[in-house]
């Protein structure tokens, strides 16, 4: 996959690297899991008109959520076409409020510090 249709937000200290924290914090999406490998999850859900994946890709710096979809006659392409323009503002929405979530969820710096050095 190339990150053309990719959004990323950088991790911040203390965030979780563990896709599992950030697959909890995206639970509201309609979707299922398909597959998981290493840092990566994908999500999916096939329809008569189109087929659609979302790739969650956790690095050690940033998480990337990556969208594809396959359509299968017109009614897709004009599923597609409606949602074409509001579609990037909604992925980055929805890695938006995960990557708050998932920060609001972080131990704090002490809390870490204390579990380090206790």
């Amino acid at each position: 996959m190339d990150f053309h249709g990719a959004w990323q937000v950088p991790l911040r200290p203390g965030m979780p690297r563990e896709p599992d924290a950030w697959q909890r914090a995206l639970r509201r999406a309609p979707f299922l899991v398909l597959a998981r490998r290493g840092g990566e999850t994908l999500f999916g859900k096939d329809a008569g008109h189109l087929d659609f994946r979302a790739s969650l890709l956790v690095t050690d710096d940033h998480v990337t959520l990556g969208t594809v979809v396959r359509i299968h006659h017109r009614g897709g392409r004009l599923h597609r076409a409606a949602l074409r323009r509001l579609h990037p503002f909604a992925a980055r929405g929805v890695l938006r409020r995960a990557h708050r979530e998932v920060a609001l969820s972080a131990p704090t710096a002490g809390e870490r510090w204390r579990t380090h050095h206790p």
